[in-house]
């Protein structure tokens, strides 16, 4: 008889086949045939997860194929597991560099962050432009556009993207890469310009090959950064570099960005990642679950699916939670226990309601665009309509005033107080106003699910 491994190799290629590469790289991508004996062909899988999916999925598929295979009608198959895996350990090059500011410079066989890779990035409708623009930064050594500028909401992968380019690119090129956030990049750039060091800050990053940096929108309001990172920007660009930023803002919605930077930013490609819609959610669980050690019944998964609608963070936030109280409790996952769990996510409270749903609403009565809501424009018809959206989220949702100020494009914490003591003066001599907010509210709570 032939080697397992060599019999194994036919069959995934047929179940390939049948499947398609997505869900076959979910599910078979580290299972190995270990046995085959009198009545079982013994399948290695690498986590419960996996173990209890295939054997409820795709047991059927696996004995048909192997038992016509090896002619074996009565050959059954079970799924053990592999005990015998080792984690792979890659002895880097050279040392990792991840210095005191916090810029990864080192190359990192795994990378960052073992889960961020590009393999493992879900792709779906609201996130298929950003991640096929971002595989041709990576192939091409001059793309056909450049910078790339990615934008979307908190929690959307936004920081896979980017620290998936990053890992991709030194593992498969010899470049000299960067990965940071604005946020360091400025804390680097005032310790140069502090310590007199500002001649070495400048040639460490306006020669490297590669330039990802995350949360541009940190540079709002800072002027004398931004001038810096505009020198470093067309040093990089003159020379063909690679530049790839990533935003919770678009450009234009970035606060106090200077003009020139923001056009900079969008004199290449810009592309949004939306929320991701219920199917590309639902393969976001299960491919996260798959990496527990617990298994998560198919109905738990759409439940968290179709509750956690905001952001891949959250529904990451719901696995971990359900697992640890799984272990700690040692429990069974099931749909019961998972609506148990995770009743702390929704408050207990049906009527809560999300930013988006308030910000729909004002947007809708008042007939304006997002942008402008967002943006700094002063003329009353779109001030006000953004005085009302700050003062709902403040009595709804409770946020700080920061916090509600960055949503806004990193508005000052004091353009949110003005804006919450405007609407409640209004609220205060005019009753007509006040019945206008209630009967809104009233709207956005009906309107949900």
């Amino acid at each position: 008889m032939e080697p397992c491994s060599k019999i194994w190799d036919d069959i995934l290629e047929n179940v390939r086949e049948k499947l398609g590469p997505l869900r076959f790289n979910l599910w078979f991508k580290n299972t190995r045939l270990e046995s085959i004996g009198d009545a079982y062909a013994s399948i290695a899988v690498p986590n419960v997860f996996t173990q209890m999916w295939l054997q409820e999925n795709f047991s059927g598929l696996l004995k048909e194929d192997i038992g016509r295979f090896l002619k074996r009608s009565d050959l059954d198959v079970r799924f053990i597991l592999d005990n015998k895996q080792e984690k792979e350990i890659v002895l880097p090059e050279k040392p990792d560099v991840v210095d005191e500011k916090g810029a990864y410079t080192g190359r990192k066989a795994l990378g960052l962050n073992k889960g961020l890779l590009l393999e493992d990035f879900v792709i779906g409708p609201n996130n298929r432009l950003a991640y096929t623009a971002a595989l041709e930064m990576i192939k091409e050594e001059y793309p056909p556009f450049n910078p790339l500028f990615i934008h979307g909401n908190v929690g959307v992968g936004k920081t896979h993207l980017l620290v998936g380019i990053w890992n991709r690119v030194r593992k498969e090129q010899t470049v000299n890469a960067v990965y940071m956030s604005a946020e360091k990049w400025t804390n680097e750039f005032i310790y140069a310009l502090q310590k007199g060091k500002m001649e070495s800050f400048r040639q460490r990053y306006r020669n490297v090959d590669v330039f990802l940096i995350d949360d541009v929108h940190f540079l709002s309001n800072k002027q004398g950064v931004q001038e810096e990172f505009l020198h470093t920007f067309n040093a990089l660009y003159d020379s063909s570099k690679r530049i790839i930023f990533a935003s919770d803002a678009h450009p234009k919605q970035i606060s106090q960005l200077k003009e020139n930077l923001a056009s900079r930013f969008m004199s290449g490609m810009v592309a949004r990642i939306e929320r991701p819609e219920y199917a590309t959610r639902l393969l976001i669980l299960r491919t996260k679950a798959s990496k527990y050690d617990v298994y998560f019944p198919e109905e738990a998964l759409e439940y968290i699916a179709e509750k956690f609608d905001d952001s891949v963070r959250e529904v990451e936030s719901a696995l971990v939670t359900l697992t640890a109280h799984a272990r700690f409790n040692d429990r069974k996952i099931d749909i019961a226990f998972v609506k148990d769990v995770l009743k702390e996510f929704f408050y207990g409270d049906d009527k809560v309601v999300k930013v988006e749903e308030i910000e729909g609403a004002v947007l809708r009565h008042f007939n304006i665009s997002r942008s402008d809501l967002h943006s700094s424009r002063k003329a009353k018809t779109v001030s006000f309509p953004r005085q009302i959206c700050m003062y709902l989220i403040k009595n709804q949702l409770d946020w700080s005033y920061q916090q509600i100020g960055n949503y806004f494009g990193n508005k000052k914490h004091t353009t949110v107080i003005f804006a919450i003591k405007k609407i409640n003066e209004e609220l205060k001599k005019d009753d007509q106003f006040k019945s206008f907010l209630d009967i809104l509210m009233e709207k956005i709570k009906k309107a949900k699910k």
